[in-house]
């Protein structure tokens, strides 16, 4: 029994640790979204060119976040876990003195790839700490607290912005950076490094070239300094790429970059479709939703973060009901049902007006943040299903690389949706409120469509998620 607490209480202290990192990982995604328009004049561009801030760190998560697993197998997960601490601790503090985009855009590329290691590592943790049983439970912990920091991002953003500089929202990530590598050196246990296959260097630059085109033609199609023919040739040039890394992968017996063997689960490939598809649009929300308060409507950054933050007291309720939900409705009826509630949420901010009251403003993203948390949970969750435990290390690079190349990809489709409506006869933005209405119509009918995907799961799909194991009274 003494034995049994003591491992529990360990697993608390590992939770609490990784969940920390994260939650400053996470944070960090979100955190420069209302000080994007004071950042926009003290850096002189426009607030829409300053989405690359928000893709470059995104795009470079994605890139790094498929080595991960082989990484943390040659090198160790507590050693791997620290060092992308300090990376991104570092990083963090170039971020804070950069004086031009340009500078800015590749300190926040070096900051991604420190999270680009602390995520899936972090997520790879948690699995191999817990039982499979006991994952949803300890997921929800792990991603409320994440989901928690991409919603308070916003608001201690406009909350540092106002009241002190745009610089400090990322130097506060330094103290609290090194607090994080203090305390994963003395509680994370050390794990022992595998043998592992070499890596396929060739694999990961097609993969990581390819993604990293694919995304700036996307954030291309929202400039009006790169002619359409150009963009048409960059993506053309990236689907080229993705082709020659699936023809590559399958001749290779190197450490695969992506293990597409996995994409044979149906569950496992219905999770990454899912949150490829539903992530398209809801994904630009942290993006758009600050710029329609302050753009649109004039509120000031602080305002603009207050009336996100009821998002992060959503999330943090209804992660203490997804697991009793999900063995209530199962993965099908909740996903198929959930999807649906968060495209009525993103038609609900097309009534966002100067006219409509803040404390309405706030119910709207309060249900948001509830409905979006049991998206999140029910998706990445599901993933896990039905691999053995050898696949958890692959299987966690691959959701990982996902969530932000959908983030990224989200983030970009705002940005080109509130060019398409915006630009009148002399090609210029015009950010008014109607445009941004627009938008989030958009986005909800792109989550609306992610529906038909949930629809090809099976009443008992994620079982295995949801039941503790049963077993025989007489072992």
């Amino acid at each position: 029994m003494q034995i049994n607490k003591i491992k529990k209480i360990n697993k608390g202290i590992i939770t609490v640790v990784v969940s920390f990192a994260l939650f400053m990982e996470a944070i960090d995604t979100t955190i420069i979204n209302t000080a994007i328009p004071v950042m926009a004049n003290s850096l002189h561009v426009n607030p829409v060119d300053l989405k690359i801030a928000l893709i470059s760190y995104l795009l470079s998560l994605a890139i790094f976040i498929p080595i991960s697993g082989w990484i943390a197998d040659k090198f160790g997960t507590k050693q791997v876990f620290i060092f992308a601490l300090a990376i991104f601790t570092f990083s963090s503090a170039w971020c804070g003195f950069a004086h031009s985009l340009p500078e800015l855009v590749i300190a926040r590329c070096f900051q991604g790839l420190g999270g680009s290691l602390t995520l899936p590592v972090g997520r790879l943790i948690i699995l191999r700490t817990y039982e499979r049983h006991q994952l949803i439970h300890a997921m929800s912990r792990v991603v409320m607290v994440v989901s928690l920091g991409l919603m308070l991002g916003p608001v201690l953003g406009g909350f540092i912005t106002h009241y002190f500089s745009w610089r400090w929202v990322f130097l506060v990530n330094i103290p609290v950076g090194i607090l994080t590598m203090i305390a994963a050196y003395y509680f994370l246990e050390n794990t022992p490094k595998k043998k592992v296959l070499p890596l396929d260097f060739i694999g990961f630059i097609l993969f990581g070239t390819a993604l990293a085109t694919f995304t700036f033609g996307l954030s291309a199609l929202s400039e009006t300094v790169i002619s359409g023919s150009v963009t048409i040739i960059i993506l053309a040039f990236a689907f080229l790429l993705f082709t020659m890394y699936v023809l590559h992968s399958r001749h290779s017996t190197m450490h695969p970059i992506i293990n597409v063997t996995l994409f044979k689960s149906r569950t496992f490939f219905i999770s990454v479709l899912g949150n490829l598809m539903s992530r398209l649009s809801f994904g630009g929300v942290p993006f758009l939703l600050p710029l329609l308060l302050q753009i649109g409507l004039g509120y000031s950054p602080q305002i603009s973060g207050l009336l996100i933050a009821p998002m992060a007291i959503g999330v943090l309720l209804v992660k203490l009901f997804t697991l009793r939900l999900l063995r209530l409705f199962g993965y099908k009826k909740l996903l198929m049902l959930n999807t649906l509630l968060v495209s009525l949420c993103l038609w609900a901010f097309t009534f966002i007006s100067s006219e409509l009251s803040v404390y309405i403003i706030g119910v709207i993203t309060f249900l948001f943040g509830l409905i979006i948390a049991v998206q999140y949970s029910g998706m990445n969750s599901l993933a896990y299903a039905e691999l053995s435990p050898e696949d958890l290390s692959a299987a966690a690079s691959i959701m990982g690389t996902l969530q932000q190349i959908a983030q990224s990809f989200g983030v970009a489709v705002g940005a080109l949706l509130l060019r398409y409506y915006s630009i009148g006869s002399d090609s210029q933005f015009n950010l008014t409120t109607s445009v941004f209405h627009h938008a989030f119509f958009a986005m909800g009918l792109i989550t609306l469509f992610s529906t038909i995907i949930f629809i090809q799961l099976k009443t008992g799909d994620g079982h295995e998620m949801i039941e503790a194991p049963v077993f025989n009274a007489k072992n």
